[in-house]
């Protein structure tokens, strides 16, 4: 129970300072940032980052099919991405560049925290 306390501190600590360098480089006017869609990316990261964990961390961590769901989930996880950074650039060409940079800086916190999560997971188990 302490150590789902301490996941979902730290998950709304990196979703609130995500949330913040991306209002931050949203703010500088140059064509890779400026969108008014910044907080997109952010959403879509938790929403994506709770479900994920939800479902690896259901299971034994010790079986050979924890690594393989794993890896599922990474490939599922940025494939479901490409697909969203391509429907919003046919929807939103103009701030296409500037939302897809925010994307990839978002893709990549998320990822550092979700996969630092899932090896703090599978080390409880030894």
């Amino acid at each position: 129970m302490q150590n789902q306390k301490k996941y979902y501190l730290q998950f709304i600590t990196i979703c609130i300072g995500a949330l913040v360098l991306s209002y931050g480089l949203s703010q500088l006017q140059n064509r890779y940032f400026s969108t008014s869609h910044f907080w997109i990316p952010t959403l879509f990261f938790a929403l994506a980052t709770l479900g994920t964990n939800a479902l690896l961390t259901k299971g034994d961590k010790q079986s050979k099919e924890f690594v393989f769901k794993t890896l599922a989930m990474s490939m599922a996880r940025l494939l479901v991405c490409m697909i969203f950074v391509f429907i919003y650039s046919l929807v939103n060409k103009p701030e296409a560049l500037a939302f897809t940079c925010h994307f990839m800086i978002q893709y990549v916190l998320f990822t550092i925290f979700e996969m630092s999560f899932l090896l703090k997971y599978i080390k409880q188990a030894d």
